[in-house]
């Protein structure tokens, strides 16, 4: 069904539109989360951390493409909001080929770099063939995860965050069977659970980009439109590049970490490993909201509505709060519980240990990331993904850097975690800068309106 989301009470209609997105992305999240819980409970520590040495990697996959879909998404929300429907069909034409082009070629290069970036990540003799493998058939799926991206991103441009959720679920729900059956009775282990992913993915991706390609067809205009267009792929990339830079720095950051976890010992990269998973969850789940507004302040900024993308701002960052309050109450409550579902708490008393203190340390945080995000959204939404990616990079330089400098200085992984306190403040400054500035160019720009309109 597709949305006008530039009419209605921005809370209920950014409610109503976020909550199938925020199910699509928890049950996203689930295709990494059931490779590392059924891997670990099959194989124990060694397997879970062989995933963990190869995860920094899948992250720069996920990077690239949510960031490339958010730039295709706001594009056809601004598009959309104008009743522009003869660029509108170009638009998604041109973001399904584009990503289509940039998943083959990232899958390419996935599978015969797949060696040597485990040795750069520093990856322990005794898990590097699993990390190896792992990685070299997660690389096979990356282009039908683009394809999936991008169908959801035309979806959403379109209000509509309904259809992707029900493919998700199909796929979802295959993906647990399969990694199940290949990790359990066939005994494949990191292998099977690596092919497991391939496939469901590729459902979902399917299904997805059929749909999406008929209702698109099925929009009526007079305008011509064409099937590639270089103008509008622009437009596309002076958001989308912010934006993949923007989700390569959290990438990035893993990446430097986790060659700074792999130094320490099995135990420590497994636990490492289930809380970081746990984490993402949370984070990207935080991030839909963000994913969510950017399509609401788009339609509404190409509508010319400035006051009404205020509005929905604070409307969607009481909704991320409410949910990070929720989050926090759950890591703190029962971090050991969660931490249970990778491995046998009995046999792995220290990958337990290491997971609590992640999830009870970080959490706290994500009362300020919320702001943060929601800002992110904001500013794509209104064609400022760069503005947004300088943010990132101050605030993932401040909290790489206070990694090293806190793990040297208590001479524990746990320093690791508490330099979040230095760069998520540092970001949340910043952001409220922004918003503010943002926020009177906005209303200006409804003022000078309302002035023409009188003349």
């Amino acid at each position: 069904m597709i949305t006008d989301l530039t009419s209605g009470k921005p809370l209920g209609v950014i409610w109503r539109f976020s909550l199938p997105l925020l199910l699509s992305t928890a049950l996203q999240q689930v295709y990494n989360i059931a490779d590392s819980v059924i891997v670990g409970r099959f194989t124990g520590a060694e397997g879970l951390a062989a995933i963990g040495a190869a995860y920094p990697i899948t992250l720069f996959y996920i990077a690239f493409a949510t960031g490339a879909a958010m730039g295709c998404s706001v594009i056809i929300s601004q598009l959309f909001g104008a009743k522009r429907i003869g660029d509108l069909k170009s638009a998604v034409f041109t973001a399904l080929f584009s990503l289509l082009a940039l998943g083959l070629f990232l899958t390419g290069l996935g599978i015969a770099l797949a060696g040597p970036l485990m040795r750069q990540l520093n990856a322990p003799d005794h898990l590097f063939k699993s990390a190896q493998s792992y990685l070299s058939i997660y690389s096979a799926g990356v282009v039908f995860m683009f394809l999936y991206n991008a169908s959801t991103a035309i979806f959403t441009g379109l209000g509509d965050s309904r259809r992707p959720l029900y493919f998700l679920i199909l796929s979802s729900g295959l993906n647990i069977v399969l990694d199940l059956l290949a990790v359990g009775p066939l005994s494949l282990g990191v292998f099977g659970a690596a092919w497991a992913t391939t496939v469901s993915q590729a459902v979902a991706a399917g299904l997805s980009t059929a749909l999406v390609t008929r209702r698109i067809r099925a929009l009526s205009t007079a305008d011509a439109f064409r099937y590639f267009d270089r103008r509008l792929l622009r437009d596309m990339a002076r958001i989308a590049l912010p934006s993949i830079f923007q989700q390569s720095c959290v990438a990035l950051s893993h990446t430097i970490l986790q060659s700074l976890v792999n130094s320490f010992d099995t135990a420590v990269i497994a636990g490492y490993e289930a809380a970081s998973k746990l984490h993402n969850f949370a984070y990207m789940c935080f991030n839909t909201l963000g994913t969510a507004l950017s399509s609401f302040v788009a339609q509404c900024y190409g509508a010319g509505k400035h006051a009404r993308i205020v509005r929905g701002f604070w409307a969607s960052t009481g909704l991320c709060f409410a949910f990070t309050l929720a989050v926090i109450a759950v890591f703190q409550a029962i971090p050991a519980q969660l931490a249970g579902l990778f491995v046998d708490a009995e046999a792995e008393a220290e990958v337990i240990d290491v997971s609590v203190h992640y999830l009870r340390i970080i959490s706290p945080v994500y009362s300020i990331i919320c702001f943060i995000i929601t800002t992110g959204g904001l500013l794509r939404g209104v064609g400022k993904s760069m503005t947004f990616f300088i943010e990132t990079v101050i605030e993932f330089i401040v909290r790489v850097s206070m990694c090293f400098v806190l793990t040297l200085a208590m001479n524990s992984y746990t320093g690791l975690m508490w330099a979040w306190y230095f760069g998520s403040p540092c970001g949340f400054v910043m952001c409220l800068a922004l918003y503010l500035r943002e926020k009177r160019r906005l209303l200006s720009a409804d003022r000078l309106s309302e002035r023409s309109e009188a003349i």
